[in-house]
Parts: structure tokens; C-alpha cells; sequence
């Protein structure tokens, strides 16, 4: 016969035991999470450094292709190793953006084995009135902006080799006009690549539709020959990839290839990749 002070003790053995294994199963629960919420805290700063890896890669190769195409424009680049020279070596360029994102971050860049390859570039090219032939010899157009001027210009018509692609601009005294679309200014410089022009705020038309009415050389594409015709004075400016053949004269060097090396490391992320960046178009071919 239990009496009842053996089942009042039964009983208290239960309920201690049941609240040890309570405790225990709390503790374990408790662990678990610990660990899957460090191995969540890892698994997102990795992700998040290598995310700020490619933004600051990113950036770099963005800075890359803007001086370059600054260098083209003003006639920087004398010689085969000037933007080599500009980047890595008595340039400030490399060594100040590896200060940059050092001092910005916990994190270390730096850009090595930099390589460019040249094309040509003419930049204030006259247009004397008559057709202005400019031959590119198969090359791939990077950069063509006329510089107009409303005051002493009528007309002008661009023309190149692929299917007669063409553009017109004709001026209305003080400002010009693209088949309907009217930019109020009596200076202006229409990009052929990008259709854009240097003064966004006087054009009336949606910069789509201009972009469509004025983007004559596509990216990637090979020409032969542009032609200008103009029925007064203006002057261009034009980046080709291989070069000129023999027109215009006052052609000189400029950069349509970067290569280099990238190191990247920081106290979550490290790795070094090569990168090959086109000014032409986005497949080197």
C-alpha cells in the first residue's frame, strides 16, 4: 500500500524532473539559435562585403573609362604609355584611390599591369561648306559631336555607309531644329553617338525622342566613311577605334582598351581579378 507522503514525494521527483528537462530543452534551444544566428551574421557581412566589393569595383572601372575619354578629347595622351603613365605610375590616380578606400572603409584596392590600346582622334575639325568625307577605315566610332553655331549655319546633314543612315539639323536663326524637335540655343553640341546635347534644358522635345532623332553611330558597329555636308562653318570632334586614313590630318592618339589587374581585400573579402574594359562597345570584337 503506497501511502500518501511516497506518492506527495513521487510526485515532487516528477515535477523536478520535468522542469530539469525543461531547462535543459531551453538551453539546447537557446544554443541552436546562438549558433544559426552567428552563422546568419557571417553569412550576411560576407555577402554585404562582397557586395561593396563590386560597387567599388565598379567605380573604379567607371573612373577608368572617364578619364580616358577626357585624355581623348583634350589630346593627353602624346605617346603609347601616357594613360599607362596617367594611372599607375607618375600619375596620382591609383595611389590616391587606394587612400580612398582605405580611409573610407576597411578595405584595401589597388589596380596593377595597366594596359591601354589606342585609336585616333581628331578634335576641331573645320567644316568649310563643302562635303566633308571622313574616311575610318572599318572602325568602330566611339565619339562624333558637331559644335554648330545658329548665327552663320542653314543646314547640316551626316551621313554615313550603313544603309545611308543620316541625321539633319537646321537652324532657325538663333536656335535649331531635328526633324520637328527644336533646341532653343544659338550654340550647340550634338552628340551622333548618344543623341544628346550640351544643354538639355533648351531642348522642347522628350530626350527620347531626341536621343531617337539624333543617335546616328551605333555602339559596335564598323564603318567606312561619314559624311559631312554643311552649308556654312562648323567643326567636329571624332574618336574612331583602328584610326583615319589619312583624313583628318590633325588626327592623334586615343585610348579605346583598358586591361589591368584589380586587388581587393578587406577583413571579410579578398581576391584579385583582371578586368578589360571597352570604351567602344561592351564585346571587344
Amino acid at each position: 500500500m503506497v501511502t500518501p507522503n511516497a506518492r506527495r514525494n513521487r510526485g515532487q521527483v516528477i515535477l523536478i524532473g520535468a522542469i530539469t528537462l525543461a531547462f535543459i530543452l531551453l538551453g539546447i534551444v537557446v544554443v541552436f539559435n546562438g549558433v544559426l544566428y552567428t552563422e546568419t551574421l557571417s553569412s550576411s557581412a560576407t555577402s554585404q562585403s562582397t557586395a561593396d566589393a563590386e560597387v567599388i569595383e565598379q567605380g573604379l572601372e567607371d573612373d577608368l573609362i572617364e578619364i580616358a575619354r577626357r585624355g581623348n578629347q583634350n589630346d593627353d595622351w602624346k605617346s603609347s604609355n601616357d594613360f599607362e603613365d596617367e594611372i599607375t605610375n607618375t600619375g596620382k590616380f591609383n595611389h590616391q584611390y587606394r587612400n580612398l578606400t582605405a580611409n573610407g572603409r576597411s578595405a584595401f584596392m589597388s589596380l596593377t599591369d595597366v594596359t591601354a590600346e589606342y585609336g585616333h582622334i581628331a578634335t576641331n575639325v573645320p567644316i568649310d561648306g563643302s562635303p566633308e568625307q571622313i574616311d575610318v577605315d572599318d572602325s568602330k566610332i566611339d565619339y562624333l559631336v558637331l559644335d554648330l553655331n545658329a548665327t552663320n549655319h542653314e543646314k547640316v546633314n551626316v551621313t554615313t555607309d550603313k544603309d545611308s543612315t543620316n541625321v539633319t539639323i537646321e537652324s532657325n536663326s538663333n536656335s535649331f531644329e531635328i526633324d520637328g524637335c527644336e533646341i532653343d540655343s544659338a550654340d550647340v553640341r550634338f552628340d551622333l553617338v548618344n543623341g544628346e546635347t550640351d544643354d538639355p534644358s533648351a531642348v522642347d522635345c522628350d530626350s527620347d525622342e531626341l536621343q531617337n532623332k539624333l543617335s546616328l553611330i551605333d555602339e559596335g558597329v564598323s564603318y567606312d566613311e561619314v559624311e559631312i555636308t554643311e552649308d556654312n562653318l562648323g567643326t567636329y570632334d571624332i574618336v574612331a577605334r583602328d584610326g583615319f586614313d589619312g583624313n583628318p590630318d590633325s588626327s592623334h592618339e586615343g585610348v579605346w582598351k583598358i586591361e589591368g589587374n584589380i586587388t581587393y581585400q578587406s577583413d571579410k573579402v579578398s581576391y584579385e581579378r583582371s578586368i578589360s574594359t571597352i570604351l567602344i562597345d561592351g564585346d571587344g570584337e
